[in-house]
């Protein structure tokens, strides 16, 4: 008898409630695309929320970001880091507020520092391959993996299945979902991305994540991979992640790097790691 699995349609159907951004991070999202925006605008939207403000400086402030000297107003520090660099920082405090479910299937710790070390590890490769501008890299390494918690959130049955099909047959969360859906969680994160208003280019990057030959962002789809490459050799894995870690060879062609880049990744994530939990920890 055929197994009837359950699909994109019926997952996003018991989503009653969406997890949603503050209105100043959309905003602050839309700016970034404008060539006229200018600070002033940026400071102006965020100023409306006082306690990220107060986050956001916490973290400008941290050794991570290595300013010369402290800032204290908001305005500074938009001048100082940039628009981009002021979005990813206000969408790492929002993202983290926005799930905090918990689920005895689903290591919520793990995950953070497996989605807070990849947005890092993607950060430094769109530096080194130019595939995209670094705090882009950032965002999609921060949110690639957020379809997952929707199906923690919605589908925990499904969400127990696909952690054990994984353990059982040592296989990847995506893979393992594709035997226990008809659709997983690169398709779910997709659609929230969306629904938040995210750039094209970070919507499709999430939704083509495990596929080069989708798309047409497969420079960033090959970000992903290495960085999820990376954290799998480091064993910083995700709950469901069991599976051996490969990289198609087709990825090197896409970020014009050599295995040299392999080398010099590596002995960065240990420090990524320290400081993705310093940053994770001012955000929550």
């Amino acid at each position: 008898m055929a197994i009837n699995r359950a699909s994109f349609e019926d997952i996003i159907d018991r989503v009653h409630t969406i997890p949603s951004l503050p209105e100043v991070v959309t905003q602050v999202s839309r700016l970034v695309n404008d060539p006229m925006a200018n600070s002033d605008q940026i400071s102006g939207i965020m100023v409306k929320d006082g306690a990220m403000v107060s986050k956001m400086l916490r973290m400008v402030n941290s050794v991570y970001y290595g300013l010369k000297e402290p800032v204290h107003d908001l305005d500074a520090a938009v001048r100082i880091l940039g628009f981009k660099t002021i979005r990813s920082i206000a969408l790492s405090i929002s993202v983290l507020n926005a799930f905090q479910q918990q689920n005895a299937a689903f290591n919520m710790k793990a995950f953070w520092a497996h989605s807070a070390v990849s947005a890092c590890l993607c950060r430094m490769i769109a530096e080194k391959s130019k595939v995209c501008d670094p705090e882009l890299g950032y965002t999609i390494g921060l949110l690639k993996g957020i379809g997952k918690l929707i199906l923690v959130e919605n589908a925990p049955d499904e969400t127990r299945a696909i952690v054990a099909v994984a353990k059982e047959y040592k296989l990847s969360f995506h893979g393992a979902a594709r035997e226990v859906l008809s659709t997983d969680d690169a398709e779910i994160g997709a659609w929230l991305a969306a629904r938040w208003e995210l750039e094209p280019a970070i919507t499709e990057t999430i939704k083509n994540q495990y596929d080069l030959a989708k798309g047409r962002q497969q420079g960033m789809v090959a970000m992903c991979l290495f960085s999820e490459y990376l954290c799998g050799l480091k064993k910083l894995r995700v709950s469901g992640e069991c599976d051996d870690p490969t990289l198609d060879t087709e990825v090197w062609k896409h970020l014009g790097l050599d295995k040299n880049a392999l080398v010099e990744l590596l002995t960065r994530v240990n420090d990524e790691v320290d400081n993705a939990k310093q940053l994770m920890a001012m955000a929550s």
